[in-house]
């Protein structure tokens, strides 16, 4: 089996120059934990993930994303003001994980199952010879796969 037998063709992405905000609300309105990113000529620039838009303790207070501490006293009510300012300001290209590992629609099954789970990504962008985004390729399309037994 090949990539583009099992990829989601023609994934949602966001544009590297949106702001972060955008890239939250579209993961959040589709229930995705991540974006392929792409420059203004649709080619694949990076990729953004969930995890790149929530605080990393260790980065703290170095993130660009403020950091969040729900259940303890770090934020104030002033303090959300600041962080959506923030949010909306801030555009994908300076989180996105760059430069992104792809795939081809020709590839193998084995080889993105291996790049998946060697670089524990949870997703890989599909693109075509010009670096076009064509496809996403998940570990859930995985799973579907091994659970409906192709």
């Amino acid at each position: 089996m090949r990539v583009s037998e099992l990829m989601t063709k023609d994934p949602l992405a966001v544009n590297k120059d949106e702001s972060i905000a955008k890239a939250a609300e579209v993961m959040l309105n589709n229930r995705f934990g991540g974006l392929p990113v792409v420059d203004g000529q649709g080619m694949i620039a990076g990729v953004i993930e969930v995890d790149d838009l929530l605080p990393h303790p260790a980065m703290v207070p170095h993130s660009d994303v403020e950091a969040l501490k729900l259940f303890d006293d770090w934020i104030d009510a002033g303090d959300y003001a600041e962080i959506f300012r923030r949010y909306t300001e801030t555009p994908v290209s300076a989180v996105m994980r760059e430069p992104a590992l792809v795939l081809s629609p020709e590839d193998g099954l084995w080889k993105a199952l291996k790049a998946l789970v060697e670089n524990d990504f949870r997703r890989l962008p599909v693109v075509d010879a010009n670096r076009r985004v064509v496809g996403i390729l998940t570990r859930s399309d995985f799973m579907r796969l091994f659970l409906e037994g192709r």
